[in-house]
């Protein structure tokens, strides 16, 4: 069941289009994440879902209840959506207690046992509820502020890059713990990042928006292996790109002979991911071979770059274990796994 439709959206400041023409629709209970480039056009969707602007054309449904139709809006107040920024934006003279409570009617008669369920609900310790927001780490502040915002049991969550400013193992705690609780409370959410992995990670569908236009929308997967065209290829991870012609779904290219998806037939461009690509120490003159030009350990995954033998292409980096690492100027073999995503050239 659809909550959410974002149908035909656009956005113009002056001589900018931040929005054109954007329509994504956002399953009940899913996790969405929308991705792009600074200048993209994600924040500027968020705040249109928020109501914190209007569109110039497009409408905004959430649960039927049509919230934009152009210009014309519901308020913010109104529309029933949390959100939780990026600095969390909690009150710095109010305790947890009273930060967490916010949205809670004052007289409601289960308002202490509500804040009670919502601070064990995001994992925080009890003794906290009397420590002000200056007294907690960037972890738990953000976890407060994701309290507050379910105590107005929204319809909707809106996350704005909120986890961007966490040192990185924090920030991947922080991001599995959201989506623990995200998910049993059953709250559609959509993310705001700028982080790709932590869109794919986080994520049930994934939008990657760039200059302002809708560039694809789909599951996590089906964007990494399959994207639309090699800058979203790029930007979503690294990516080997070689050229190659097609023959009855195989490709012949600078790596031998690799298996290919589709119906393609001649000249194309073709993408492997790194970890597609398996190094193997070889000293045989073998046919598809290179030489090992650069090692980067990097603990459980290293980078090693290999020149190919006989083609005028740049190293090719690859991602690989450190067990078994190659050394600079051994002769390899590279070993393909699955099939390659073709792009029409």
């Amino acid at each position: 069941m659809t909550l959410l439709t974002i149908d035909g959206i656009s956005k113009r400041y002056g001589h900018v289009q931040a929005l054109q023409d954007i329509s994504i629709d956002v399953t009940a209970g899913s996790r969405t994440a929308v991705v792009g480039p600074s200048g993209s056009g994600k924040t500027t969707l968020l705040r249109i879902i928020a109501g914190f602007e209007q569109p110039d054309t497009g409408q905004v449904t959430l649960d039927g209840e049509l919230l934009a139709d152009g210009p014309a809006a519901v308020p913010a107040h109104k529309r029933g959506i949390g959100i939780v920024s990026q600095e969390g934006a909690l009150f710095p003279h109010l305790d947890v207690a009273e930060n967490i409570g916010f949205g809670i009617a004052r007289r409601a008669p289960d308002r202490d046992k509500r804040i009670l369920e919502l601070l064990d609900m995001v994992e925080l310790e009890r003794s906290m509820l009397a420590r002000r927001p200056h007294q907690l780490s960037g972890g738990q502040q953000q976890r407060v502020a994701l309290a507050r915002a379910l105590g107005r049991e929204p319809r909707l969550m809106l996350l704005d890059e909120p986890f961007s400013a966490l040192d990185t193992g924090l920030r991947e705690n922080m991001r599995k713990a959201v989506a623990r609780v995200l998910q049993a409370a059953g709250i559609t959410t959509i993310l705001v990042t700028h982080d790709q992995a932590e869109a794919l990670s986080f994520a049930d569908q994934v939008a990657v928006l760039r200059a302002g236009c809708l560039v694809q929308a789909g599951s996590p997967q089906s964007l990494y292996l399959q994207p639309r065209d090699r800058e979203t290829a790029l930007f979503l991870g690294d990516a080997v790109m070689l050229p190659a012609i097609v023959r009855n779904g195989v490709a012949d290219c600078a790596l031998g002979r690799v298996a290919v998806e589709g119906n393609h037939q001649g000249k194309v461009e073709i993408m492997l991911r790194p970890e597609q690509i398996r190094v193997v120490t070889d000293e045989s003159e073998q046919k598809y071979g290179g030489r090992v030009v650069e090692v980067e350990f990097g603990g459980a995954t290293c980078t090693v770059a290999v020149s190919l033998d006989g083609v005028a292409l740049p190293p090719i980096l690859i991602k690989t274990s450190s067990v078994a690492l190659p050394a600079r100027g051994d002769r390899v073999r590279l070993d393909i796994a699955g099939t390659a995503h073709v792009f029409n050239r």
